[in-house]
């Protein structure tokens, strides 16, 4: 039986050698690193968005996510072509 091998480093660095989602599903939320990896913005400059009450979240099992709406109202959808 084959063991596992461990990869160093952190969560993050775990996390991002996993193979990504090849559906191209809506999603519900974004975690807190991701919407500041897609904005632009630092963890810290979100999260006092969030204190702030300029962002809204919500919370799923623990984890504070920042839904899909957000990402509309603020104008970081992808814009769709009228037809």
């Amino acid at each position: 039986m084959k063991t596992p091998t461990l990869v160093a480093g952190n969560r993050a660095a775990r996390r991002a050698q996993q193979p990504k989602s090849k559906s191209k599903g809506a999603r519900l939320g974004y975690r807190i690193s991701e919407w500041s990896e897609m904005t632009g913005t630092s963890r810290q400059t979100t999260w006092r968005a969030i204190r702030n009450g300029t962002l809204k979240t919500i919370t799923y099992a623990g984890i504070t996510l920042i839904p899909d709406s957000e990402r509309v109202r603020l104008g970081f959808a992808e814009s769709q072509p009228i037809t």
